[in-house]
This record gives C-alpha cells, structure tokens and sequence, in this order.
C-alpha cells in the first residue's frame, strides 16, 4: 500500500511538472512572437516613418504593455521554476522515502524467512517433544501408581500396627489376668461345667471352657457327677473359651453323660 501511495504521488507530481512545463513552452512562445513583431515593425519602411509614428508610440505603448505581461510571464516563469524544483525535491523526498520502505520490507522479508526457518526448526523438534512428553507421563503414572502401592502399603501397614497392638494390648490383658487371677489349674483341682455336646459314638464331649480357665492340650481329667465318677477325658483341641476332650476308653461308664448337664471336671 505504502509503494502504491508513493507511486500515485510520483505520477501526480510529474503530471504537475508536464502542465508547468507546457504552460511555459506556450509564454516562450508567446514571448518569441512578441519579439518578431516588434522587430517587425522596427524594420518598417524610413518613408512611413512619419506617418507611422502615431502607429509607433501605439505600438511602443503595446510594446510597454507587452514588455510589462512579458515581465509578468517571466516572473511566472521563475515561479514555475521555483515550483518545479521543489516538485524535483519532493518527488527526490518521495524517491527516498520509496528506498527506505523498500529497505524495511527486504528487513520485513527477512525476518518472515527467519520465522518460518524457526517454525520448521521447531516442527521438527515436535516429534522428539511428544515423546519426551508421552515418556514424562509414563513416568508420572508409573510414580502415582508406585505412591498408590506405598499408600496401600501404609494402610496395610496402619491395620497391622492396630492389630498388633490390639494383640499386644490383650497380651498385656491376658498376662495382668494370669497373673492376679491365676487361670490355671494345679492338679487335683475340680471344675463344674455344663457340657454342651456329646457324640459316644466318636467319644467326643465339648466343654464350655478353654485356655480362659487354664485348659491345654492333653490335659486329663476324671468326671464326676453327684459325687459319681462317670469316666476319663483327655483335651484334644482347645481355644480361648472352649475345647474339644476326647472320652478315654475303658474308663468307666461313659454313657452315663446323657443323665446329667453339670459335671465336675478334676485335674489328674
């Protein structure tokens, strides 16, 4: 837009200087007949002289008038001059001003070639980029998926804390129990329970009572009831409050169990 401003200044301005310079070849002209007659009518006939010499001062009067417009025309002249020159200085302004904003776009070009040089220098490194990228966010998954393990870890680790401290807490219970209360059995002692299964066909009795009263495996006791000995059990399995005793054969009647719900048990 700024050459297609600049180029309509230039054509304006030389069209001005074209109409100057017909207007001054038309004053030349003017000028040069102006002089060929005068020096016409100096070369007038010696004979006419007088009787020309009213025609003479008329034409001297013209010729005054014609020196004054040609004083005139002159000066335009030097006008026209003046005005032409500074049309050359201006077009010669315009000429520069035309150079520089040429100057600027080649800059202009050369940094859009620059630019685009950096965008295809980028648009490879896009690829390497996105891997990088892609290759970070394994990374990133690959540690939330190892702070999710180390979280599951620590809540792993949080239930055991609590059940091995619920576990030490009835340990400490259990010994302080143990210890005030004494629940054992020192040999010849009798415990009175009610038993709440019997199968004679597998001699097995299960006891109401375990390791809370001081039960343990193999443990042997007599059974008594009313003051009757019924029999012989031995403890097979046992827990916190019950256990599993075995009916030593050969020992008694064991059949008499289903007469009776309390049983004294007495440590042999």
């Amino acid at each position: 837009m700024v050459c297609l401003v600049s180029c309509w200044k230039i054509f304006s301005i030389q069209s001005e200087n074209q109409a100057l310079r017909n207007e001054l070849f038309k004053v030349n002209v003017q000028i040069k007949e102006t002089t060929v007659a005068v020096d016409e009518a100096k070369k007038g006939q010696v004979d006419k002289l007088a009787r020309e010499q009213r025609k003479n001062n008329e034409l001297e009067e013209e010729e005054d008038a014609s020196k004054s417009e040609l004083d005139d025309l002159l000066r335009k002249r030097d006008q026209l001059k003046v005005e032409m020159e500074n049309s050359e200085m201006q077009s010669k302004e315009l000429a520069a001003g035309i150079q520089k904003v040429k100057v600027e776009l080649a800059g202009v070009d050369r940094e859009i070639e620059t630019s685009r040089q950096n965008a295809r220098s980028f648009s490879l490194k896009v690829p390497a980029l996105q891997a990088e990228i892609v290759n970070l966010e394994n990374q990133i998954s690959q540690e939330e998926q190892r702070k999710q393990d180390l979280d599951d870890k620590i809540s792993s680790y949080d239930t055991e804390t609590k059940i091995l401290k619920k576990h030490y807490d009835l340990t400490i219970s259990a010994l302080q129990k143990d210890f005030y209360e004494r629940p054992w059995l020192e040999r010849g002692e009798s415990v009175t329970i009610s038993y709440s299964s019997l199968d004679l066909n597998a001699g097995i009795l299960m006891l109401p009572i375990g390791k809370d009263h001081g039960l343990e495996q193999k443990m042997r006791f007599s059974v008594r009831a009313a003051g009757v000995r019924i029999c012989q059990v031995s403890i097979k399995e046992v827990a916190f409050d019950h256990c599993v005793a075995m009916i030593v054969p050969l020992y008694g009647n064991p059949s008499k169990l289903k007469e009776f719900k309390q049983l004294d048990l007495i440590y042999l």
